[in-house]
């Protein structure tokens, strides 16, 4: 379990890194940027989205998850994976023009055509990034992505600068792809050029059918979203639309991508030695609700605030969407582990069979309304409905694997809920004291809100009891950023305060 902890520490770590350096990144982008050129990107990305399923083929997934790992395994994944890489850039490379010309935009010829060189770089990368993975080598990932990250940064924003408007995005991306190849390969402890191969193509074409199938699915619901706002609406509310999800998906995607990078390989090895997964599962759940909803919560509040400090004015049109969003984030936090979960287990079919039922759902609410109703609102009201519908469904297929032990699961929510309400009430308070005239002013405010509500949080969290009040990672976080401790004072034991802390 200590290794685990130190797993997900670093795995989190690394993550906030990122979206730090992320943030900074999209708060340039968006006043070098239009909408409409950010527009650009985004769909040419959701175009290719399909198509990047296909490329990865769930292999990384298969080297982590194969229990008697051979070299025949790895150089059979790099084979697979160049082929169907070669042979999906050149399918995007020519596809280019005639997407361009369906949507009308000139400029997103190129654009696609570079992403579409990203099919060539990723297979190394996805083989070097699984081995780690497996590994649990978390510090060599970290120190791996923040590279290629930096490195993807400087040449976006560089390019931006000299006017070279989504193309920047595109080739940034491409960059960052090939430095993360290239560390992740020299990260590894076995650095043996391999040729590819095919000779254990069953087991891995077996495994990967089954997750492209799920991938598919869930990435034509996921990009739909682009496309059909793009086509019906324009690039503007695109790119409008992608801002008020970032509020939402630093949470929903970015510190989740954290946790679930090493979930997945955590309740693979917990099923492996047949521990208490459902103990684990409920932890886990526990704790992610009492880190998002507080954070819902405050963005939803202040989300004209955060639009403005983060993208500025020009992109006010997106702060009323982003409670929706939070909302329906909030909901999805409650269940995002049941896939992770399932595949540990080797239940890949029923992973494949929640996405197949719950995203073309997903798709086709979200291009019935936003085709109806003929706003942007009516995308984030969609989103909002199916994460409310998804969450029983998603119990369901899991208690057929797993039993839902609700007698611990909800007394545990309950603990997040009031958490989150805890939180709350100083930032309530000053979002009707702050001006809204006044941008020096609202900062401010913001700041001081920003702090009330983390001392509440951390101080709530033991008053509660939290399960997560209990996790030694929680108690040293405690100790650094509120000073409980003093030098020469014994440490205490996890979730319990130091003596003298209340002084």
């Amino acid at each position: 379990m200590t290794s685990v902890r130190r797993a997900l520490a670093l795995s989190i770590a690394e993550r906030y890194l990122l979206i730090a350096l992320a943030l900074v990144s999209n708060i340039l982008l968006a006043r070098m940027l239009t909408p409409e050129e950010i527009g650009i990107y985004s769909v040419s990305l959701a175009v290719i989205g399909i198509a990047h399923v296909l490329r990865d083929f769930g292999i990384g997934n298969f080297l982590i998850q194969e229990k008697h790992l051979t070299e025949a395994h790895i150089r059979t994944a790099l084979g697979i994976s160049l082929l169907i890489g070669g042979t999906l850039f050149a399918m995007a490379y020519i596809a280019a023009p005639f997407v361009a010309g369906f949507y009308g935009e000139v400029q997103m010829q190129q654009t696609l055509q570079i992403s579409s060189l990203n099919f060539l770089t990723l297979p190394f990368c996805t083989i070097s990034l699984a081995l780690l993975r497996r590994e649990m080598a978390f510090k060599r990932l970290l120190w791996v992505n923040l590279l290629a990250a930096s490195t993807g940064f400087l040449v976006t924003i560089g390019l931006a600068y000299y006017g070279f408007g989504p193309n920047s995005m595109a080739i940034g991306a491409v960059v960052l792809n090939i430095v993360t190849g290239v560390g992740a390969w020299r990260a590894r402890s076995d650095r043996k050029l391999l040729l590819p191969g095919f000779s254990m193509w069953r087991p891995v074409m077996n495994f990967g059918g089954q997750n492209v199938a799920a991938g598919v699915v869930t990435t034509i619901a996921m990009d739909i979203n682009d496309l059909a706002v793009g086509k019906i609406l324009g690039m503007a509310p695109v790119a409008m639309i992608s801002r008020a999800q970032g509020l939402m998906n630093l949470f929903h995607r970015d510190v989740m991508g954290a946790i679930s990078n090493v979930a997945y390989p955590a309740f693979a090895n917990t099923f492996r030695q047949q521990g208490d997964l459902e103990s684990q599962y409920i932890f886990s759940v526990a704790s992610i609700t009492a880190i998002a909803w507080p954070f819902y919560a405050f963005a939803s509040l202040f989300s004209l605030e955060l639009i403005r400090l983060l993208f500025g004015h020009q992109w006010d049109d997106a702060a009323p969407l982003v409670p929706l969003f939070c909302l329906g984030g909030a909901i999805g936090a409650t269940f995002s582990l049941i896939i992770p979960l399932l595949i540990a287990q080797g239940e890949i079919k029923r992973a494949t069979m929640i996405n197949i039922i719950v995203q073309p759902l997903r798709a086709g609410v979200t291009v019935a309304c936003v085709w109806y109703f003929q706003s942007m609102e009516a995308f984030a009201v969609t989103f909002l409905i199916v994460a409310f519908l998804a969450c029983p469904y998603f119990y369901y297929v899991k208690s057929k694997i797993q039993r839902n032990d609700f007698r611990l699961l909800l007394p545990a929510l309950k603990k997040s809920a009031i958490l989150t309400l805890l939180c709350s009430v100083f930032p309530v308070l000053i979002f009707f004291m702050a001006p809204r005239n006044d941008s020096g002013v609202a900062l401010i405010f913001l700041i001081v809100a920003v702090v009330l509500c983390a001392i509440i949080w951390a101080y709530g969290i033991i008053l509660l009891k939290h399960p997560l009040s209990t996790d030694p990672i929680f108690t040293k976080l405690l100790q650094l950023l509120l000073g409980f401790f003093k030098t020469k004072q014994p440490p205490a034991k996890a979730g319990e305060f130091a003596p003298g802390a209340e002084d």
